[in-house]
């Protein structure tokens, strides 16, 4: 069985949809702490006087992401790397319907940490990012797709 220049393309970018869910989601909750952050980095300064001073406790930060900045952060990393082959397949799929093309790439390639309806608005903003940036004259077609689908 051979694979198809298409199919290739959305493999690769399913791929680029899990490894972003896994460094988003699943590495920090592995490792157990916050991004590191400039106001998180210990520095050393001089104590002018060896008096007891009551320090303040930090607060942890919290790892998890919502579901909202998930759903934002696949879909400006897929754009970013994918809009020029998204752009191509849908020059080269012109006879199929936009919801066609959501729900077989939605059937095909499940992501996980997101729910049904978020999947179904990543699908729809990666295809409207990516028109916009790459090839402004799908827009129309992608928008009226999305609306009627």
């Amino acid at each position: 069985m051979q694979i198809s220049k298409l199919e290739m393309r959305i493999l690769m970018g399913i791929a680029v949809v899990v490894i972003a869910i896994l460094a988003v989601v699943i590495v920090p909750r592995l490792v157990g702490s916050a991004p590191v952050t400039e106001s998180t980095i210990a520095q050393v300064t001089p104590t002018p006087s060896p008096s007891p001073i009551d320090t303040p406790t930090p607060t942890p930060t919290p790892t998890a992401q919502s579901e909202q900045q998930i759903l934002d952060s696949i879909v400006a990393s897929t754009v970013s790397v994918y809009s020029v082959l998204v752009c191509d397949s849908l020059t080269q799929y012109a006879s199929q319907s936009i919801p066609e093309i959501i729900s077989k790439v939605l059937a095909e390639y499940p992501t996980t940490g997101l729910s049904e309806k978020s999947r179904q608005i990543m699908a729809q903003r990666v295809l409207t990012d990516s028109t916009a940036k790459s090839c402004p004259d799908q827009s129309s077609r992608v928008a009226s797709g999305i609306a009627t689908g």
